[in-house]
Order: C-alpha cells, then structure tokens, then sequence
C-alpha cells in the first residue's frame, strides 16, 4: 500500500503536468494571436485550481494524523500552492492574446520573446519537481539558477519598451510590460520550489532568488 506522502507526490507531479500544459497553451494562443486559444486555456486553470485544493485538503487531513513524514506533507502542500499561482500569473500572459491590440511587427517580436521565457519556466518547472520528488538540493540549485536567464530578459524587455521605439500606445505598453513581468514571476515561484527542496533536505532554508 502506497504511504500518504507517496500518493501525495503522485498529485503533485500531475498538478505540475497541468501546469506545464497550460503554460503551453498560454504561449501557443499568445504566439497564434488567438483570442479562442487563449479562452479555452481558462478550462485548465479550473483544474489547476480544483487539484491543489484537493491536495490542501488531504495535506490538512494527513496533518492532522501527525504522520511521520509530516515535513515532506507540508512542504508539498507549499508547492502545490506556488504551482497555482504560476499558472494564475500564465491566465494573465493569455490576455494579451485575448485582445491583441498590439501592431503586428511588434507583437510577434514580444510573442518570441514570451514563449522563449515560459519555454525557460516550464523546463525549469520539470525539474524541479525532479529535484523535489528525489530530494535533490544541488539539482535544485542549479535549477534555480535558470531564473537569472529570464530576470535578464525581463530587463531587456523593459528596457526596450521604456525607450518608446517603437511608438506604441502607453496601454499596449503597459500590457507588454505585464506580460513580461507575469513571466518573471513565474520563474520566481519555480524558485520557490526549489528553495524547499533545499530546505526539505538539509534543514537550511537558502535563498537561492
């Protein structure tokens, strides 16, 4: 029979598929300017939402039995809270698909750019999940390290938008801006992840942000 923590790990690692999934989707309506795409991602986020309740709820039951492994319930419990917040932060990367006003030649510039970051998120999202599952703090390190990538980005992009170059209107400005710092959030929640994995594992909480 398989221990609480076990099956508790077994919905994490499916929360986490989801949220891959969504991300995916986000980026694919994002890249596709597709205002239906980006609706229909928003029947995911209903999952995400529904799974990580389900799993604070058992974390809470299982708490409550004082199990021997009470540290690793708690902490997935702090994941899977971080995990529904990447992916509510991914909802808002969607509304730029949902209303495009954007003119084309730049809103396929940024579209490239926002699929290179959540493509950075989601491998990063992968293995820390990896990292946590087989309780490994040096993967997790080296995982988190990835976030400087997309901070850099984030610093490039608002540079960028900040120089008015490109003539745009301050609303499809602002909406840029947002979309990119949803991203750069994204990266730090998967940061998260791996600073409890660090902590789980050698009883030191790091800040690896």
């Amino acid at each position: 029979m398989k221990s609480t923590t076990r099956l508790l790990e077994e919905r994490l690692i499916y929360l986490s598929s989801l949220a891959r999934d969504t991300c995916r989707a986000v980026l694919d309506a994002v890249e596709r300017k597709s205002p239906a795409n980006a609706n229909a991602v928003l029947a995911l986020d209903q999952k995400v939402d529904e799974l990580n309740k389900d799993i604070q709820e058992t974390v809470l039951q299982v708490a409550m039995e004082c199990p021997d492994d009470i540290a690793s319930v708690i902490i997935i419990g702090k994941i899977a809270q971080d995990i529904e917040r990447l992916v509510d932060h991914s909802m808002n990367v969607a509304r730029i698909a949902i209303d495009p006003t954007v003119p084309s030649e730049s809103y396929d510039f940024y579209a490239l750019t926002f699929k290179r970051m959540g493509e950075i998120v989601i491998e990063m999202l992968d293995e820390a999940i990896d990292a946590f599952i087989n309780r490994d703090p040096e993967i997790a390190k080296q995982v988190a390290k990835k976030d400087d990538v997309l901070d850099t980005i984030y610093a490039d992009l608002k540079k960028r938008l900040r120089s008015g170059q490109e003539n745009l209107k301050l609303e499809e400005t602002i909406d840029l801006m947002l979309a990119a710092k949803h991203l750069e959030r994204m990266g730090d929640y998967v940061t998260n992840i791996c600073e409890y994995t660090t902590m789980l594992t050698t009883g030191v909480q790091a800040d690896l942000n």
